[in-house]
């Protein structure tokens, strides 16, 4: 198979104001529309820039959200970030969370400390804040690139791209354009002309016109109506590394979706990846063991908590009675509950603690469809209580818990992407609504949400014992296995 270098994908993270669209635009001006006079740039979140010869591609859209939304769907498209931090306005919270987002995808980083054309401002004041959060710029020691430039101005933007296209060459990034197609949509929507749209960038294979797809979990499917860049100009094929507009899906693919070519085999592909990974095995037998993660996977587990809160005091009081050993800060901070917090929580599987503070509709709209715990208190003593329970579970997982039904899991099937499970009801009952635990032996594994229920042929809400059913969740490729048993359960009255 081929194996030909491909151009990064970059994307720009930072704090709000800090400069991160003036910087894309100024790139998108100085190296795209030079080479289209009087050409109209659409917006169709990414574009690929031409700098000496070597292709960058952007991803141009509300960065976090986006990235936050591929990496819950597996679907990590990012091979570098370009961390913009103002040099007037330091790390603030939004820089924070960039950091937080980056660590959790282990992806490459350039710091670009904007806004240099303003007077008497201290760029090592900003690498020192950057250090106190584990981003090591080389001027403090550490192997992190920091650029100074102004993305009004373009001084330093040059150096920047320079560095990206450095960092690309290091990384070494390989695709085979031959392979069976595999694309991620970045952003997706239905015009009024185009119909149902989706911007994507080819990770494997090649994207032509007339191609039929389909996504990942076999939901939504298309044929390639028509290809375009971000200047409206067709395409007849799109390279791994590049994106492009798709036009002619049925319906509009989620953001993180993954694109396939029904026409390709994809088992075949996979076939082949296991017996390369086979013979490596044969020449090395502990090819692909990560101790590390041996290790860190035998420590206990750890409930994980983003906490949010009125005033700074009450929040160092909240976080003093946490249990280190029980329990996980990913993140604290005073104000109300943001997307930001629910889409931190989705990435890292915490629950949110707000205390005395607000949580804003669209947010708990947003943690309901992200199956993400919000717990509102207005009383300490009620707080702390509650957190020591939860920690306490995790030491024996079923206190405060009264089981209603309990199923073997006989088979397991996979149909469009979802993996199902083949089961029979042992004793009492198991309802679609249910708390449920997946439990291998005597240990908690999951705690799915049911999608549907089937009952021979016939969706069900309920089966009871002795019956056997098809169970599908709502996240579609959980790991349960044969033997796993799923219990229903409800939580005891305090």
């Amino acid at each position: 198979m081929a194996n030909n270098t491909r151009p990064p994908v970059v994307t720009i993270m930072g704090h709000v104001d800090h400069g991160k669209t003036t910087l894309l635009d100024y790139i998108r001006k100085a190296n795209v529309q030079a080479k289209e006079a009087g050409g109209i740039t659409q917006h169709i979140g990414a574009y690929q820039i031409d700098h000496k010869g070597k292709k960058i591609t952007f991803i141009d859209t509300p960065g976090h959200a986006a990235f936050a939304k591929m990496r819950q769907r597996g679907a990590q498209t990012t091979d570098i970030v370009v961390l913009v931090v103002a040099v007037n306005d330091g790390v603030k919270p939004q820089t924070i969370e960039s950091i937080r987002h980056i660590k959790e995808s282990n992806v490459s980083v350039v710091v670009a400390i904007n806004k240099i054309d303003i007077k008497d401002t201290y760029p090592d004041m900003v690498k020192g804040e950057l250090a106190e959060h584990d981003i090591m710029v080389t001027d403090m020691g550490g192997e992190i690139e920091a650029i100074e430039l102004s993305a009004k101005t373009g001084k330093g933007v040059d150096k920047l791209l320079e560095t990206v296209a450095t960092m690309a060459e290091l990384l070494e990034l390989k695709a085979d354009p031959v392979a069976p197609l595999e694309a991620v949509v970045i952003e997706s929507s239905v015009d009024q002309h185009k119909g149902s749209v989706a911007t994507v960038v080819v990770k494997q294979g090649t994207l032509s016109k007339r191609q039929e797809l389909i996504t990942e979990d076999g939901q939504i499917t298309g044929r390639v109506r028509a290809l375009a860049d971000e200047q409206g100009q067709q395409l007849s094929d799109v390279l791994p590394g590049s994106p492009a507009e798709i036009q002619g899906f049925n319906e509009v693919p989620d953001v993180g979706s993954i694109i396939h070519d029904v026409a390709a085999d994809y088992e075949t592909a996979e076939v082949v990846k296991e017996a390369e990974v086979k013979e490596t095995e044969a020449a090395d037998p502990y090819a692909g063991w990560d101790f590390e993660a041996a290790l860190v996977n035998e420590e206990k587990e750890k409930l994980k908590l983003i906490i949010k809160s009125d005033v700074r005091g009450t929040l160092e009081a909240i976080l003093q009675t946490i249990d280190e050993e029980s329990a996980e800060i990913i993140h604290s901070g005073v104000g109300i509950v943001t997307e930001s917090d629910v889409e931190l929580a989705t990435t890292t599987g915490a629950r949110i603690i707000a205390f005395h503070t607000k949580v804003p509709n669209k947010v708990k709209k947003m943690a309901k469809l992200q199956e993400v715990k919000i717990n509102e208190y207005k009383i300490i003593y009620k707080l702390i209580e509650d957190l020591q329970k939860q920690m306490l579970k995790l030491i024996e997982p079923t206190i405060g818990e009264t089981q209603i039904g309990e199923a073997e899991i006989l088979q397991i099937f996979e149909m469009k992407g979802r993996r199902i499970a083949g089961c029979k009801v042992t004793t009492g009952e198991i309802k679609k609504g249910d708390l449920l635990h997946i439990k291998r032996g005597d240990d908690i594994i999951l705690d799915p949400v049911i999608a549907s229920m089937q009952l021979g042929k016939d969706e069900v809400a309920k089966v009871t014992a002795k019956s056997e059913c098809g169970i599908t969740f709502r996240k579609k490729k959980l790991d349960f296995q044969v033997g796993d048993k799923i219990v229903a359960y409800v939580e005891d009255d305090e």
